[in-house]
């Protein structure tokens, strides 16, 4: 497909500038391909099947099978027709998980990616998944059993927090990944034409809920700006596995959004030993004050002898 693409644009184009811009494309699609396994076989049909009640059932290019809400604006399109969702993010976890791991799933939404974890480490291996907004929890339930995944994966619906609390929870209908503690300007939900619920969530320090885990290879942190709050609430499990993978969303505004400071996270993960690296720069190391001046990314934290 992807050499068939690259030839057809050739022809519509038909300029010699675009044959490096188009040779770059080839080469980073194939690359993914590969590393996904293969992901135009029979496994993957035509399209999706629709279950009533705004739900379709989509299969993922890497092999799972995901219930989604049809009326999701954010995740939920990229599924129904591609199959893939941050196809950079999927190819590093893809990567960098082994069977036997553990992975800690905290922002865990519909499940994507607790699910594609499931597969990778095998049952042998170990997931939890977190996530505070109730209708994605379910879904997350539902999509972690469809796969066979619930013997080795714990979910709980819980706010990634510092500690033990009662949350004002903002529940967005169309954007319920953006669901946060934090309240969104009514402006931006009338441009978005979205609608939010204010709801209770119960906040937990997910140090707590992971006991006795033997080990921690992975974690990922995508909570839309709570995250100071939550690797506090971290900070003992992060200690404790010097050689751990922690990989995060880097959202400056969402973080103001909920009352917390850029740098105030920055300084968190410092002083746990973390030095950090872009992953839409190929991972190379970023520096402090580059990381700041970042309106958004996905930054790899780990200790320089991981």
């Amino acid at each position: 497909m992807v050499r068939r693409t690259a030839v057809l644009l050739r022809k519509l184009l038909g300029q010699e500038q675009t044959l490096e811009r188009l040779a770059g494309l080839e080469g980073r699609l194939a690359g993914l391909e590969g590393r996904l396994g293969g992901l135009e076989g029979p496994r993957y049909p035509s399209g999706p099947v629709y279950l009533g009640d705004h739900q379709a059932l989509v299969a993922a290019r890497w092999g799972g099978k995901l219930v989604v809400d049809t009326r999701d604006s954010l995740l939920a399109p990229w599924l129904l027709l591609d199959g893939l969702w941050e196809s950079h993010m999927t190819g590093w976890l893809h990567d960098v998980l082994r069977p036997g791991d553990t992975f800690v799933d905290v922002g865990a939404n519909i499940g994507y990616y607790s699910v594609l974890a499931g597969l990778r480490v095998g049952s042998a291996g170990r997931v939890v998944s977190v996530e505070a907004h109730p209708g994605l929890a379910r879904l997350l339930r539902r999509n972690v059993t469809i796969n066979g995944l619930h013997t080795r994966t714990e979910v709980w619906q819980r706010a990634a927090w510092s500690g033990p609390a009662e949350l004002q929870f903002h529940q967005r209908l169309h954007y319920s990944a953006n669901s946060s503690v934090g309240p969104v300007a009514p402006e931006t939900l009338e441009q978005l034409a979205d609608e939010e619920q204010v709801v209770q969530v119960q906040g937990v320090a997910v140090d707590s809920l992971l006991g006795d885990l033997g080990r921690v290879d992975v974690l990922k942190v995508d909570v839309e700006g709570a995250e100071v709050h939550a690797f506090t609430g971290l900070a003992g499990t992060i200690a404790a596995h010097a050689g751990i993978s922690i990989m995060f969303e880097w959202s400056p505004e969402q973080l103001i959004q909920v009352g917390s400071r850029p740098g105030e996270l920055v300084d968190l993960l410092e002083g746990l030993g973390l030095g950090f690296c872009l992953l839409e720069d190929g991972l190379q190391p970023i520096e402090r004050s580059r990381l700041l001046s970042l309106g958004y990314g996905n930054v790899l934290a780990r200790r320089s002898s991981a």
